[in-house]
């Protein structure tokens, strides 16, 4: 599969964006012993005009189905068009089916997703196809999900990289998020930007998602191989649920990015986050250096 003839679907129709000010004060202090930053991000690292991948918001969408399946050559192959709510009821169907102790919170594969309800639609699924059932997925997803960097994330990357610090990433994604990243980040991979590889983990490689604990375990795993305690390591995510509970529940310190509004979560009615208290409170990521050991 070329990778330029689906990554410019995600890229190429962008517009840039501002973050939305939130009424959250920041709360800085410092925290000292920090060795690895990770990241998450959708509404980290990058603003996301939906808030997540993959939201689960289907309103007023159809049209860009029907946009993305004509752009993508596979209307005119269906009997029927499929609406953007035929695309949660797939997730919500392939996800509850895979519910056990062990995976508490699944993730799907958006481009089987798709192949699902194309196939439904009357697609006859061809293996030889799949370019263009990601192609599809990646166009929706930039359709429905505009992203654009948030101010001060490539500075950021770039003072922690140099300071030192290990990198990582745990972060719900699906098959374009990475080359969508490294488009915005203008990188050339995640190593370029100065991430550990081992520390990058993302829900569609392992078929589970935040707030469950497996992708939390795995970078733990990859914390402790490179002699990082957890608490020797600071999360930084926007989500009250899925970044600072999930992230301390692993033993790691949190830091809660409220810096725009589209994709500020503070869960306030989920009992795992009432008195959940993040060590930092960041409304602007340059405000984290304030809060690490740097010389």
């Amino acid at each position: 599969m070329r990778v330029e003839s689906w990554l410019e679907n995600v890229t190429q129709y962008r517009e840039e964006m501002q973050p939305l000010e939130t009424a959250i004060k920041p709360k800085l202090r410092q925290l000292t012993g920090v060795r690895a930053v990770v990241f998450d991000i959708y509404g980290t690292l990058l603003i996301s005009g939906s808030g997540d991948v993959g939201s689960a918001d289907t309103g007023g969408r159809d049209s860009l189905v029907r946009q993305s399946l004509e752009e993508s050559g596979l209307l005119e192959r269906l009997d029927s068009t499929p609406k953007a709510a035929d695309l949660q009821r797939s997730i919500q169907r392939i996800n509850a089916d895979r519910v056990t102790t062990d995976c508490v919170k699944p993730e799907v594969d958006i481009v089987e997703v798709w192949r699902d309800v194309l196939t439904q639609s009357g697609w006859t699924n061809e293996p030889s196809e799949i370019e263009m059932v990601v192609r599809l997925a990646a166009r929706y997803e930039a359709l429905a999900n505009p992203t654009w960097p948030m101010p001060g994330s490539v500075q950021l990357l770039q003072h922690l990289k140099q300071s030192g610090f290990t990198l990582g990433i745990v972060s719900n994604a699906q098959i374009f998020t990475l080359p969508l990243m490294n488009n915005l980040m203008d990188c050339n991979g995640l190593k370029d930007a100065g991430f550990s590889l081992d520390l990058c983990v993302f829900s569609n490689r392992y078929r589970q998602a935040k707030p469950g604990p497996r992708l939390f375990e795995v970078l733990r795993r990859g914390l402790l191989n490179q002699g990082i305690l957890p608490n020797e390591a600071v999360y930084v995510g926007n989500d009250m649920l899925n970044d600072v509970w999930a992230a301390s529940e692993a033993g790691l310190r949190t830091a809660w990015f409220a810096g725009d509004s589209r994709s500020c979560r503070p869960r306030e009615d989920d009992s795992r986050c009432r008195g959940l208290v993040p060590d930092v409170v960041l409304t602007s990521l340059m405000q984290l250096p304030e809060c690490l050991p740097i010389s």
